[in-house]
């Protein structure tokens, strides 16, 4: 009986290579934590989006937006689905979305800087939805396949 590599063995990587698209869209999501975390230690060193001197007590929730990057990256990885990364876009863009607002409120200019903050998740999410990747996880060990 042939023995099976330790590769095999891995829950992400038995039953078939990783396609480049899956491969991709885990680096793209883990790059994206990076920029997610630095601006979530901003806010929270801050206090917030405004100068107040006081910290708003929302700032906490920032720190979830790394999380679920890096959760759903973790996710593609285990050949569990392709969804939670392109849903994690989700609160990278209402980050984006409160920076800005912030911005505005405040009459300052931020330039193009914080688009990096759903630049990376938008990456991973188109790979992580395209065909080859969504066939990978299609034909992982273990899922039952329709008769028809």
């Amino acid at each position: 009986m042939p023995s099976r590599s330790a590769a095999a063995s891995l829950p992400g990587w038995g039953g078939g290579r990783m396609p480049w698209t899956a491969l991709t869209a885990v680096v793209c999501g883990g790059v994206a934590v990076i920029p997610l975390l630095l601006m979530a230690v901003l806010l929270f060193a801050v206090g917030g989006l405004s100068s107040d001197s006081a910290r708003e007590p929302w700032v906490w929730i920032v720190f979830l937006a790394p999380v679920v990057q890096l959760a759903a990256a973790m996710w593609l990885v285990l050949r569990r689905g392709w969804l939670p990364l392109v849903l994690a876009v989700l609160p990278s863009a209402a980050l984006l979305w409160a920076v800005y607002s912030a911005a505005e409120d405040e009459g300052d200019a931020v330039g193009a800087g914080p688009v990096l903050l759903v630049l990376f998740p938008l990456l991973a999410a188109g790979f992580a939805a395209a065909p080859p990747t969504r066939r990978w996880l299609a034909a992982r060990p273990g899922r039952a396949r329709a008769t028809g």
